[in-house]
């Protein structure tokens, strides 16, 4: 099940950690004699990449001289994106107290992104398991003191847990502490920007954003904490949903404290959908002195339920953060709506005839955000429209909560409680997600002649390579456009090379412009100038790589450019001649590489086989899918639908396919396979059987249905009509 990867010629000290390590996991397959030994680290790492690509559980083990230099290296040669650990940085600084000044904490906190921290009993020298390439990384110290503490983690996080799955397949892993700091921060600077304020209803998501006090600068100017307790609970279940609850409690803190505004998250709760599955949800709600504004959170895969609340959290600080901006904007007299928005819908619009693109990781859940405008002093229940949403793990440290349960909704906290679905007691009743459909064509129970067909999308483009939504997103946590990259176009051969030689013009649909001029253009038309400047550095960088890929001589559909009489803007330029300063494009085995991107993933991105064919994909290995894109899944747009009446359908695929559709319609379309991007029963299609013919879901997309549908990550509902 597992193997154990070092050097050959170890110090006896080590030489006793690894047979206490073998003796600790031999229940797990792990003995003395199935321990694979290196003369170099050079060696230990391309056997390393073999292994891992093969998906397998491989165990790396380094002595603690070299360890923090060794883990620095593992993660660069695979590609997988630093993270400094608070979690393991609180572990130390409390085992050391005054010591802690002379210990190096960047070596020692050093993990990658997406990966189970182990701590060891001091914290210093701790491991780390994480996905990575096909299969799973484990790194631990040969350290005889400190490794017991180690692989007991290591065993009680992951292995333990592998081996009871009933199915056998490796069941995903918890992510890391995440760090608030970033969204908080911008939060809070909006908030002082302005001399406004905000009062939090306590609960345990908020007592997070609490706990930053000391890490924020001028925390205490903007934030309130007011306990908000339901004094007659009966009662208001019966006459409030969960999601009218949390604005009143939002309200009620902003009013008690006498703050500009209010702000709640709620606890976790479940409720069954039409279709009898179970959906785990909870809203963030910001309110002012005259609307509110909340998003549901939602998922179906109880693996994803830790990470909820912690998304609740930069929802909640991404509300703030639009209220404020809508009212600089009005205090200034500037009603241009476009810079409030990650993405000006025009940009949007034009990403659709991008070039496509691909990724496939780890399956992620259906997620919806629901959007409420209320007034807070009318008496009537807000209308909802839903994009499902989620995002990272943060600290499974236990926080008292204040909350209000309910026996309309159950409530559940993933931080205390066993993720046993036995113990969730579904509802039933309170607001079923938008998203949530079957992932089946529905089939009437007697042949039908007409009917209307329902497509339901997520995503927007092709899902290859980088999404430009994702990319906003991981730079608002704080990620760096060489981050950015790294995580969407990932191999270990693939590099970022600098100092370029940019060429004066690029060729574009059959007309040449200025280099800078049409890396801005393009920039501006792909992204809008809305978007986090470490992600419009990203791009930048995509799109020159792209244009190098195909020798600077580019089509009109490989990328948006602005409109004729259109300039960009004095942003753009700063962006691109920062850039063009630092001249970096990707490489991969020397060779400058395709990168490909799109609006909106549907949570994961697809392979590039997925879209163009496998026979095109072999020197492509880093847009080989799966890669979650956490931010996508929080766009209000990210699960839509498109309707179709089976006779105009039929014309259509007769004038784009010449195919010809008869009898029931209810058997005209069946998805053959998909790439689970969004659930096991959703995803990127495949192939699709349309009328008796195979064709690709990408091609039935973008020829069949001449671009109506917003991706091929659909799922089809057939309604016949009633006679």
């Amino acid at each position: 099940m597992i193997k154990l990867f070092t050097l050959r010629n170890l110090s006896a000290f080590s030489g006793d950690a690894v047979y206490k390590i073998c003796l600790s996991l031999e229940d797990f397959g792990l003995t003395e004699e199935k321990t694979v030994t290196f003369d170099s680290y050079d060696e230990l790492f391309s056997e390393a990449v073999v292994a891992l690509e093969r998906g397998e559980h491989i165990l790396v083990a380094a002595e603690n001289s070299d360890y923090n230099s060794f883990k620095r290296d593992l993660i660069g040669k695979l590609l997988l994106e630093e993270y400094s650990c608070p979690g393991i940085a609180d572990s130390i600084a409390m085992n050391a107290g005054d010591d802690v000044s002379e210990i190096d904490m960047t070596g020692h906190t050093l993990v990658p992104h997406d990966c189970v921290y182990h701590l060891s009993v001091d914290g210093l020298y701790s491991g780390f398991t994480c996905d990575a390439l096909m299969g799973r990384l484990s790194c631990v110290p040969l350290d005889f003191e400190r490794v017991d503490t180690i692989i007991e983690a290591l065993k009680e996080d992951i292995l333990v847990p592998l081996m009871a799955a009933e199915n056998g397949e490796p069941v995903p892993i918890k992510m890391p502490d995440f760090d608030f700091v970033p969204c908080i921060s911008d939060m809070v600077s909006s908030l002082n920007e302005l001399e406004k304020t905000i009062a939090l209803a306590t609960s345990e998501a908020t007592m997070w954003i609490y706990n930053l006090y000391d890490k924020v600068e001028a925390f205490n100017d903007a934030l309130r904490f007011v306990e908000v307790i339901d004094e007659d609970e009966e009662e208001e279940t019966t006459a409030e949903s969960e999601s009218v609850r949390i604005i009143r409690h939002a309200r009620e803190a902003m009013i008690n404290s006498g703050s500009d505004f209010g702000g709640a998250i709620s606890e976790i709760y479940s409720t069954e959908n039409e279709a009898g599955q179970t959906v785990y949800f909870a809203y963030a709600a910001v309110v002012d002195r005259g609307n509110a504004k909340a998003k549901k959170i939602n998922t179906m895969n109880p693996d994803d339920l830790v990470a909820i609340l912690p998304h609740a959290v930069t929802v909640l600080a991404d509300l703030v953060r639009n209220k404020t901006a809508a009212l600089k904007a009005e205090l200034d007299g500037d009603d241009n709506e476009a810079e409030l928005e990650p993405k000006a819908e025009e940009s949007k619009k034009m990403s659709k005839n991008m070039l496509i693109f691909a990724i496939v990781i780890l399956t992620i859940a259906v997620i919806s955000p629901i959007i409420l405008a209320v007034s807070l002093f009318g008496g009537e229940d807000p209308t909802t429209s839903q994009a499902p949403g989620i995002s990272y793990n943060p600290s499974t440290d236990v926080i008292a909560s204040v909350s209000s349960t309910s026996p309309s909704t159950t409530s559940y906290n993933p931080f205390t409680t066993s993720q046993n679905q036995g113990q969730i007691n579904n509802v039933g009743a309170t607001e079923p997600s938008a998203s949530d459909v079957s992932a089946a064509t529905t089939v009437a129970p007697a042949p039908s002649t007409s009917g209307t067909f329902t497509f339901n999308v997520f995503g927007y483009g092709h899902g290859v390579g980088m999404s430009q939504e994702g990319a906003d997103y991981l730079a608002r946590q704080g990620w760096q456009w060489a981050e950015i990259l790294a995580h969407y176009y990932y191999n270990i051969n693939a590099v970022i090379v600098t100092g370029d030689s940019y060429p004066e013009t690029i060729s574009y649909a059959g007309s040449n412009y200025n280099t800078r001029d049409f890396l801005a253009s393009a920039l501006e038309a792909e992204m809008g100038t809305g978007m986090h400047t470490e992600a419009l550095k990203a791009q930048v960088v995509a799109i020159y790589t792209f244009a190098k890929y195909y020798a600077f001589n580019l089509s009109s559909d490989a990328c948006a450019i602005l409109g004729s009489g259109r300039t960009p803007s004095a942003q753009s330029y700063a962006v691109v001649d920062e850039m063009m300063g630092i001249a970096p494009y990707i490489s991969y085995n020397g060779s400058c590489a395709m990168t490909p991107f799109h609006a909106m993933s549907a949570g994961m991105t697809t392979a590039y086989y997925n879209v163009w064919g496998k026979e095109y994909s072999a020197d492509l290995p880093y847009l080989g899918g799966a890669r979650k894109s956490y931010g996508d899944y929080l766009e209000d747009d990210y699960a839509t639908t498109y309707s179709i009446s089976s006779e105009d359908l039929k014309a259509l695929v007769k004038a784009n396919a010449d195919i010809e559709l008869t009898g029931d319609p209810a058997t005209w379309l069946t998805i053959l396979s998909h790439d689970s991007a969004v659930d096991s029963n959703i995803g990127y299609v495949s192939s699709i059987n349309v009328g008796g013919k195979i064709m690709t879901g990408n091609d039935f997309r973008t020829k069949v249905m001449e671009g109506r549908i917003r991706s091929h990550c659909f799922i089809i509902t057939y309604t016949p009509d009633s006679n």
